[in-house]
């Protein structure tokens, strides 16, 4: 089976990550698939952010679950990176949608977990507009879903359990009951950190029957490290230099 090279966010070296103009650059550089992440607004609008704050990556400040979709819309969420990126926005859930339709990219969407008082209403927003939304998904697009958040998963897969699942571990979270959370969570795929990842682990993940896609990757040498003891996908940030490893 061929490996997989999964573009972190787009290809945030190039672009501002998880906007469409680093989606773009996975479509340029003919790169397979993308790894991007959904987050969900106080008036429970899907958007396409890594981080439960907006400062980051935007011009305007405060966590996603507390602002308006308005407010996200109106963003900025391209001009910290270059100022030829200044006016980008950042992405709904329709227009990944679109994307992925259009150009027959694989994905895998992670949901973010939710907080504040609101956080299992807002949850449950987040993954029944996700599963309404995946019903106009391409068939010829391959999906993962991941979260590091079982719960956000097992809410998921009560919606769509013919999905497959992966469940994210750092470093810190890969603990002697990895296998057990993996289990809860209906998932045949994990997705542990690089960091600390041994080929022992790796092994062992292996003879459970586990997929594995490690992230994130930015090394080449590690990439082909990993690869070698046998995961099936490396999860990088420098997809478009790293599609070598897919033979």
């Amino acid at each position: 089976m061929s490996k997989k090279i999964v573009a972190h966010r787009g290809i945030p070296t190039l672009a501002p990550e998880n906007t469409m103009a680093s989606f773009n650059t996975v479509a340029d550089r003919d790169v397979k698939w993308i790894e991007t992440d959904l987050s969900i607004t106080k008036d429970e609008q899907v958007f396409v952010i890594h981080d439960d704050k907006l400062d980051r990556t935007t011009n305007i400040s405060g966590s996603i679950e507390t602002v308006d979709s308005s407010e996200v819309k109106n963003a900025d969420a391209g001009y910290w990176f270059a100022e030829r990126f200044r006016g980008e926005k950042v992405p709904t859930l329709d227009q990944l949608i679109d994307f992925l339709n259009i150009h027959k990219i694989n994905a895998n969407i992670e949901l973010k977990g939710v907080v504040g008082d609101n956080a299992n209403y807002l949850a449950d927003k987040l993954v029944e507009k996700f599963a309404e939304a995946l019903d106009r998904l391409d068939d010829q697009v391959e999906l993962i879903i991941s979260s590091f958040n079982p719960i956000m998963l097992e809410k998921m897969y009560q919606l769509k359990p013919d999905l497959k699942y992966a469940v994210l571990f750092s470093k810190a979270t890969l603990g002697d009951d990895w296998n057990l959370v993996m289990q809860a969570c209906h998932a045949k795929i994990i997705h542990p950190d690089s960091n600390g990842l041994t080929e022992a682990k790796v092994k062992k993940m292996k003879d459970y029957g586990y997929e594995i896609n490690v992230w994130t990757v930015d090394d080449i040498n590690r990439a082909q490290e990993l690869l070698s003891w046998g995961v099936d996908g490396v999860i990088t940030n420098i997809a478009d230099r790293m599609l070598f490893l897919e033979k």
